[in-house]
């Protein structure tokens, strides 16, 4: 869900082209909207290409069919996300997250219902090593209460899950995240999970966005885990991956990423890791398109390197 500050800057700042109001819900075709209503959504797809010395596979995903309400009651806002239920063959639609974001003071915010704790940087890339396979990609919702206090160069909060995922797999836990500014171009925060039930997991979580300069910056996210997959078997895991973003022109972004993924330290073969190149494109206000090609390697399935690409297009109310 954007706010009309948000709105006004997909066109002033970050689309290479855009018309009076195009930034607007529907295009603007509705003139006024009362102000304690908003209304957002997200439709993503995605054309994949991966080849090894095995095998050369493409696939074509819908991956995000969204529809998001928001109403402002006083100091209250209610939310409820509408999406296709992407595990099943007729992609049912559910009720995907629901809450509502109460503001005590002007600084501390209280938040109640079904959606994804604070913890690393939220990136919709959920193939990334921080976000999907540490249980944080897309529609991994759970049942959460979350206070957040924030100042104007920090902010603290915390955290309490329990229920299961959409692939039942128990989340109870607990969360905490501190971020700090050192201005308005820089953000560096920690981030902590400690699961409270089946899967005896601890994870710590450094990240950083970073602007060197008003074209050059930083995305960067690691995580440490802790972890007993079986009963008297420890083992940690390590996480992370970097984007370093240049903006070529307005709206059209030169990218290179790094990825590595290492679920057991003492095990050389539990590492994959991918590095690549690619373009960020936002033509027009409510599109997104990014071409990625990475050369990825899997230590389980041999020593050597294999092309993995993708095609994202993305398209926001």
């Amino acid at each position: 869900m954007m706010t009309d500050y948000g709105r006004a800057l997909s066109k002033e700042v970050l689309s290479t082209w855009g018309y009076e109001g195009e930034e607007n819900w529907h295009y603007g075709a509705l003139k006024k909207t009362p102000e304690w209503l908003k209304v957002g959504g997200d439709f993503r797809a995605v054309q994949v290409h991966s080849k090894t010395s095995q095998a050369t596979i493409g696939r074509f995903i819908e991956m995000q069919e969204q529809v998001e309400l928001a109403a402002k009651i006083k100091n209250t806002w209610l939310n409820i996300t509408g999406s296709s239920n992407t595990l099943k063959e007729s992609r049912p639609w559910y009720i995907s997250q629901f809450y509502f974001l109460t503001s005590l003071t002007e600084s501390l915010n209280i938040r109640l219902g079904r959606f994804i704790p604070r913890f690393g940087i939220n990136t919709p890339e959920h193939v990334l090593s921080t976000r999907g396979p540490l249980g944080f990609g897309f529609q991994t919702e759970r049942n959460t209460a979350e206070i957040q206090y924030t100042k104007s160069k920090w902010d603290l909060s915390f955290a309490v899950t329990s229920g299961k995922l959409r692939d039942e797999s128990e989340a109870s836990g607990f969360y905490s995240q501190f971020n700090y500014s050192f201005g308005s171009h820089d953000k560096v925060g920690l981030s902590f999970e400690k699961k409270t039930k089946a899967a005896k997991e601890f994870s710590v979580g450094v990240h950083g966005l970073l602007g060197f300069t008003e074209k050059l910056y930083l995305i960067t996210d690691t995580v440490f885990r802790d972890s007993e997959p079986i009963p008297g078997r420890k083992q940690g895991g390590l996480f992370h991956f970097t984007k370093l973003g240049y903006e070529i022109e307005k709206g059209i972004h030169l990218i290179a990423l790094g990825d590595i993924k290492k679920t057991d330290i003492t095990q050389e073969n539990s590492t994959e890791s991918m590095y690549g190149l690619g373009l960020t494109l936002f033509p027009r206000p409510h599109f997104e398109i990014q071409g990625v090609f990475m050369k990825r390697k899997q230590l389980a399935r041999g020593p050597d390197e294999g092309d993995y690409a993708w095609l994202m297009m993305h398209f926001y109310l």
